[in-house]
């Protein structure tokens, strides 16, 4: 898996958040700032898809203005 650094990071803490932290919440609203590795890409990138697509199915994202 290739590695690109900050998205990699952000994707492996979401990970943690949604695997580790809060395993059985259905949805998590996270409300970030605007910064462009933190996307659902990031995680697409950090990851194989299937496991992309079911982290980010809990995500509800609100970015700051």
């Amino acid at each position: 898996m290739l590695r690109y650094g900050s998205n990699i990071d952000w994707a492996e803490q979401v990970r943690e958040l949604l695997n580790v932290h809060y395993p059985n919440v259905p949805k998590i609203k996270l409300v970030m700032d605007n910064l462009n590795t933190h996307s659902i890409a990031s995680l697409y990138q950090a990851f194989e898809p299937e496991t992309a697509r079911r982290l980010a199915k809990r995500l509800e994202i609100h970015n700051t203005p």
